[in-house]
């Protein structure tokens, strides 16, 4: 799996686009040479498959690797959730 994911670590940031490379219910792996802090705070936006409804959710980083992050998504609605589900079935 391999899809574009829009990230922004503030509000204030114009964001980055990168490629995630694995998505699960809980979180996605951004390839980023972007640095972030492990637990920083991030918000995503992608389409987990072709022609599906965006995502839009906050995840907390959990591990920054030398290839990029993974993160864990907090407090995901249930149709993000569902959209994402159906995309990894």
């Amino acid at each position: 799996m391999r899809f574009l994911v829009q990230h922004q670590a503030t509000v204030d940031d114009a964001g980055d686009v990168d490629y995630a490379t694995d998505l699960s219910r809980g979180g996605l792996f951004i390839s980023t040479q972007k640095s972030f802090e492990p637990k920083a705070t991030l918000h995503v936006q992608f389409a987990p498959k072709k022609d599906a409804r965006l995502v839009s959710a906050f995840c907390r980083v959990k591990e920054v690797t030398p290839t990029g992050v993974c993160a864990e998504f907090i407090g995901l609605d249930a149709e993000s959730e569902q959209l994402i589900v159906s995309a990894i079935a």
